[in-house]
C-alpha cells in the first residue's frame, strides 16, 4: 500500500499517524506525486478525526522543512489571525523597531474580507514586496524593519492550503494551526507574538476557540525554538476606522505621528508593541512605546522602512484614494450599540477593496471608512460611513446601514483586548 493511502485508511479508522508518513505524505504532495484527490482524501479524514498534538506538531515542522527557510534569531515578528480594519503590523512593528527590536516579516495577501498587509502596503506608490534573500537580510540589518511577500516559503502549507480552500476545510484547529506556525518557524524569527482574532469577522467566533487556537500556536512555537506569546482581541467590530488599503495606510500614519485614531486601534497597537519588546526582554515597554511615538522615531521608521523598499515616502503624507465618495447617513437617531465587522467586510470587498478568489484585482483607493463607533451618540440622517470607490456602491451602502446596530439606551464600547498568554 502507497504510503497516502496508508495514512487514509489510518485516519478513517481515528488512528494516529507517525511522524514518517506525515513526513512522506507532505514531501510527496509537494513533489507532486501525490494526486490533489488523494490529499483531499486525508485531509477530510483528519477534518472530521482531528489531530493529535503530537501529529500536529509532525506535520507543523514537515511543512516548515518543505522549502526554504530563513534564520532571525534576534528578530521579533507577529502574526494575526485575520480581520477587518486590522492594520497592527503597519502600526505596532515600526513602533517597536524603532525602539531598537529589529523585525523581520514575510506577510501575505488578503482574501475575502481579511485585508493582507502586502496588498495595503503596496498601496503605497513604488512600494516593492518582494526582495532577494540577500536585500532582505541586509535590509533587517541595517534599518531594523522588513517585510515582503511570503513567495515561495513553505510551499508544502501553500499547496494544501489552497487544497482545504477549495474544498471546505480551513477550520480545522491543527490544520490552521499547523499553516500558520509553519510559515513563522520557516521566517526564523527568535520572538513572536500571535494576535488571535475572534468575533464575526474573524475564524474565531468565541473567545474559547481563539483561546484554544492561541494555546495551540504558542506551545507548537515553542517546540519549534521560536519563543511565543499570544494576545485574544475584539473581531466583531472593524478595528480602527479604516477598512480598505490606501485607507488603512492613512489612518496608521496618523497614529505613527501621534495624531487622534479611535481608541481600539491606538490601544491594540500599543498593546502588540509592548508585548513583542517584552518578549524582547526590552526595559520599561510602555515607557519606549510611548517615546517612540511621542519623539516621531515611529513615524521616521516607517518613512525609512518605505524609502528602503523603493516606496515614496512622502506620499505617506497623501496617499492617492478614490475620488468617487459617498456618505451613508443614519436612518434614525440612537446610540451605536455595534458595527458589524462581517458587512463591513463585505461592503469594503464590493467596492472593491478586497479579492474574493485569489489573483482577482483590488483597487488600492477603495475601501469604507467608519464615522461613528461603538458607544457613540448619532442622529437621524448624520453621516455614519463614507465609501469609497465606484464598484457596487449602492450594495455596499446597503451592507453598511445592515452593519450598524443602534440602541435607544447608552451603550459601553466593548473592550479590545480579551485575554492573553
Amino acid at each position: 500500500m502507497s504510503i497516502i493511502l496508508d495514512a487514509i485508511e489510518t485516519k478513517k479508522s481515528g488512528g494516529t499517524l507517525s511522524e514518517e508518513i506525515i513526513r512522506g505524505v507532505v514531501e510527496g504532495y509537494t513533489a507532486g506525486t501525490i494526486p490533489d484527490y488523494q490529499m483531499s482524501a486525508l485531509l477530510m479524514a483528519i477534518f472530521i478525526r482531528g489531530m493529535d498534538y503530537a501529529e500536529t506538531l509532525a506535520l507543523t515542522r514537515a511543512m516548515t522543512e518543505s522549502g526554504e527557510r530563513y534564520s532571525f534569531p534576534d528578530c521579533v515578528d507577529k502574526h494575526s489571525t485575520g480581520g477587518v480594519g486590522d492594520k497592527v503590523s503597519l502600526t505596532s512593528l515600526p513602533i517597536v523597531a524603532a525602539c531598537g527590536a529589529p523585525v523581520a516579516k514575510l506577510s501575505g495577501r488578503g482574501l475575502g474580507t481579511t485585508g493582507g498587509t502586502i496588498d495595503k502596503l503596496e498601496a503605497i506608490p513604488e512600494f516593492s514586496v518582494v526582495l532577494f534573500r540577500e536585500q532582505f537580510e541586509r535590509q533587517v540589518e541595517e534599518v531594523g524593519l522588513a517585510i515582503i511577500e511570503a513567495g515561495d516559503l513553505d510551499p508544502a502549507d501553500k499547496a494544501i492550503y489552497a487544497l482545504r480552500d477549495a474544498t471546505g476545510m480551513v477550520d480545522s484547529l491543527p490544520l490552521i494551526g499547523s499553516s500558520i506556525v509553519s510559515k513563522k518557524a520557516a521566517t526564523g524569527a527568535g520572538y513572536l507574538l500571535y494576535d488571535v482574532k475572534r468575533g464575526s469577522g474573524a475564524f474565531m467566533k468565541t473567545v474559547e476557540e481563539a483561546r484554544e487556537l492561541a494555546d495551540l500556536l504558542v506551545r507548537l512555537s515553542g517546540d519549534l525554538g521560536v519563543r511565543a506569546a499570544a494576545l485574544i482581541s475584539d473581531m466583531d467590530n472593524p478595528l480602527g476606522s479604516a477598512i480598505g488599503n490606501a485607507l488603512e495606510v492613512r489612518e496608521s500614519v496618523r497614529l505613527l505621528k501621534g495624531e487622534e485614531v479611535p481608541a481600539d486601534l491606538a490601544e491594540t497597537a500599543r498593546r502588540v508593541a509592548v508585548r513583542l519588546l517584552e518578549l524582547k526582554g526590552v526595559e520599561d515597554p510602555e515607557a519606549a512605546v510611548e517615546r517612540a511615538i511621542s519623539s516621531g522615531a515611529a513615524f521616521e521608521k516607517l518613512r525609512e522602512f518605505v524609502r528602503a523598499q523603493g516606496g515614496d515616502p512622502t506620499a505617506l503624507e497623501d496617499l492617492p484614494v478614490s475620488d468617487a465618495v459617498r456618505e451613508v447617513t443614519a436612518p434614525r437617531g440612537g446610540y451605536v450599540a455595534g458595527v458589524r465587522a462581517l458587512g463591513i467586510g463585505h461592503a469594503a470587498l464590493a467596492l472593491g477593496a478586497g479579492r474574493e478568489a485569489k489573483g482577482d484585482r483590488i483597487d488600492p483607493g477603495a475601501g469604507v471608512e467608519i464615522l461613528a463607533k461603538a458607544g457613540d451618540r448619532v442622529e437621524e440622517g448624520e453621516p455614519v460611513a463614507r465609501l469609497y470607490g465606484e464598484r457596487d456602491v449602492g450594495r455596499a451602502g446597503t451592507l453598511v446601514l445592515e452593519a450598524f446596530d443602534l440602541s435607544g439606551e447608552p451603550v459601553e464600547p466593548p473592550p479590545v483586548i480579551l485575554d492573553g498568554l
